[in-house]
């Protein structure tokens, strides 16, 4: 395991009082705050919204698209509560996309990718936010292979060190070893990240089999004019036991199915905007027609809804990614708020499929 550098504990307060008086005053209190535990027989630490978020460069196998360090960041709040968010990042999958200087994927971690200042979801100081005493693993995506990369890759005059597998993976490890009782977990990520939630989300399972999960995606369905192989990546290699398709091609609507019917107890979901620019761009971009999009999204939605442990929300416009602004908050359709729908989720409960009808 690669090694991660050092956490501050942050779960014991230092205390300084001055004179008998205050100290008795404090007694007093610590002692009510002991009674009041005792009542309700819960002995956990007490969550702490003010918790900050913390930068771990966890080395090793772990880098970037051109070789540079990779970090991801950390929030220790309640224990018992995680989310595990993977960030978007774009793609690099041909020599155009990967270029230096591209505009199709974010090639390193820098201090543009550090939540403090993220909206929606992420935004520990909104009180309007349902994770916000919840302990966090913000995982950024730097390699253009949408988390899931093992390979130094070159696509014409351009290499490549496309190494999003190791980097989640070496996040996931700091999470367990640091949330080792851990009894509610979020997996969540939009774009690129939405596709790495959904094939990471296995490995969570596995570790914490005792824990509620769910997992959804936000704005990247995977949907294009023709099944994805994702090979040259050195993917597959990665895929989990009941996915193991060689270096053949798929779809993301076959992997979800898989992964559907492996647990069937839980819940995978995903978001979209019914007209995303951003996915219709991804889509001309591997040689389709973007006009196509929508309707491709739409027929692959209504075939995961199929399945009895697959919730899908789908939302009017060409927006792309909501759980990180103020989207999350201000998203309704069919009066079912995003935020109420992926609160829900995260909490166990049942949830309808809303479905916009316009385009």
């Amino acid at each position: 395991m690669a090694a991660m550098a050092a956490w501050p504990r942050g779960m014991i307060h230092a205390m300084t009082v001055g004179g008998a008086r205050s100290g008795r005053r404090v007694a007093t209190g610590l002692l009510l705050v002991l009674l009041a535990a005792a009542c309700t027989n819960d002995w956990r630490p007490r969550p702490q919204p003010e918790a900050s978020w913390q930068r771990v460069e966890p080395g090793g196998a772990t880098g970037c698209a051109r070789g540079g360090p990779y970090a991801f960041w950390a929030r220790v709040a309640d224990p018992s509560k995680l989310v595990v968010f993977f960030q978007g990042g774009g793609g690099c999958f041909d020599e155009r996309s990967c270029a230096v200087g591209s505009t199709w994927f974010d090639d390193s971690v820098t201090d543009a990718d550090d939540p403090t200042h993220a909206g929606g979801m992420l935004a520990m100081a909104d009180p309007r936010n349902p994770f916000q005493d919840w302990s966090f693993v913000f995982i950024p995506s730097c390699g253009g292979d949408v988390h899931l990369g093992d390979r130094r890759v070159r696509y014409g005059s351009v290499t490549v060190e496309q190494r999003g597998w190791q980097n989640a993976d070496a996040a996931m490890d700091w999470a367990f070893a640091h949330f080792p009782d851990v009894d509610t977990v979020l997996v969540a990520g939009c774009s690129a990240g939405s596709v790495g939630s959904a094939f990471h989300v296995p490995a969570i399972l596995d570790h914490w089999p005792r824990a509620r999960v769910a997992q959804v995606g936000d704005s990247l369905a995977f949907v294009f004019h023709r099944p994805v192989n994702l090979a040259d990546w050195g993917a597959p290699a990665h895929f989990p036991a009941f996915f193991r398709i060689g270096g053949r091609s798929f779809t993301m609507v076959e992997y979800l199915t898989a992964l559907a019917r492996r647990y069937p107890r839980l819940v995978f979901a995903r978001f979209n905007h019914a007209g995303d620019d951003v996915q219709e761009r991804f889509y001309r971009g591997v040689g389709g027609d973007p006009t196509e999009f929508e309707g491709r999204l739409r027929a692959a939605e209504a075939a995961l809804k199929r399945l009895p442990n697959y919730r899908s929300y789908l939302a009017c416009g060409d927006a792309h990614c909501s759980f990180g602004g103020e989207a999350f908050y201000a998203t309704q359709v069919n009066g079912v708020s995003l935020r109420d729908w992926v609160a829900d989720l995260a909490a166990g409960r049942d949830v309808s499929c809303p479905l916009c009808q316009g385009g």
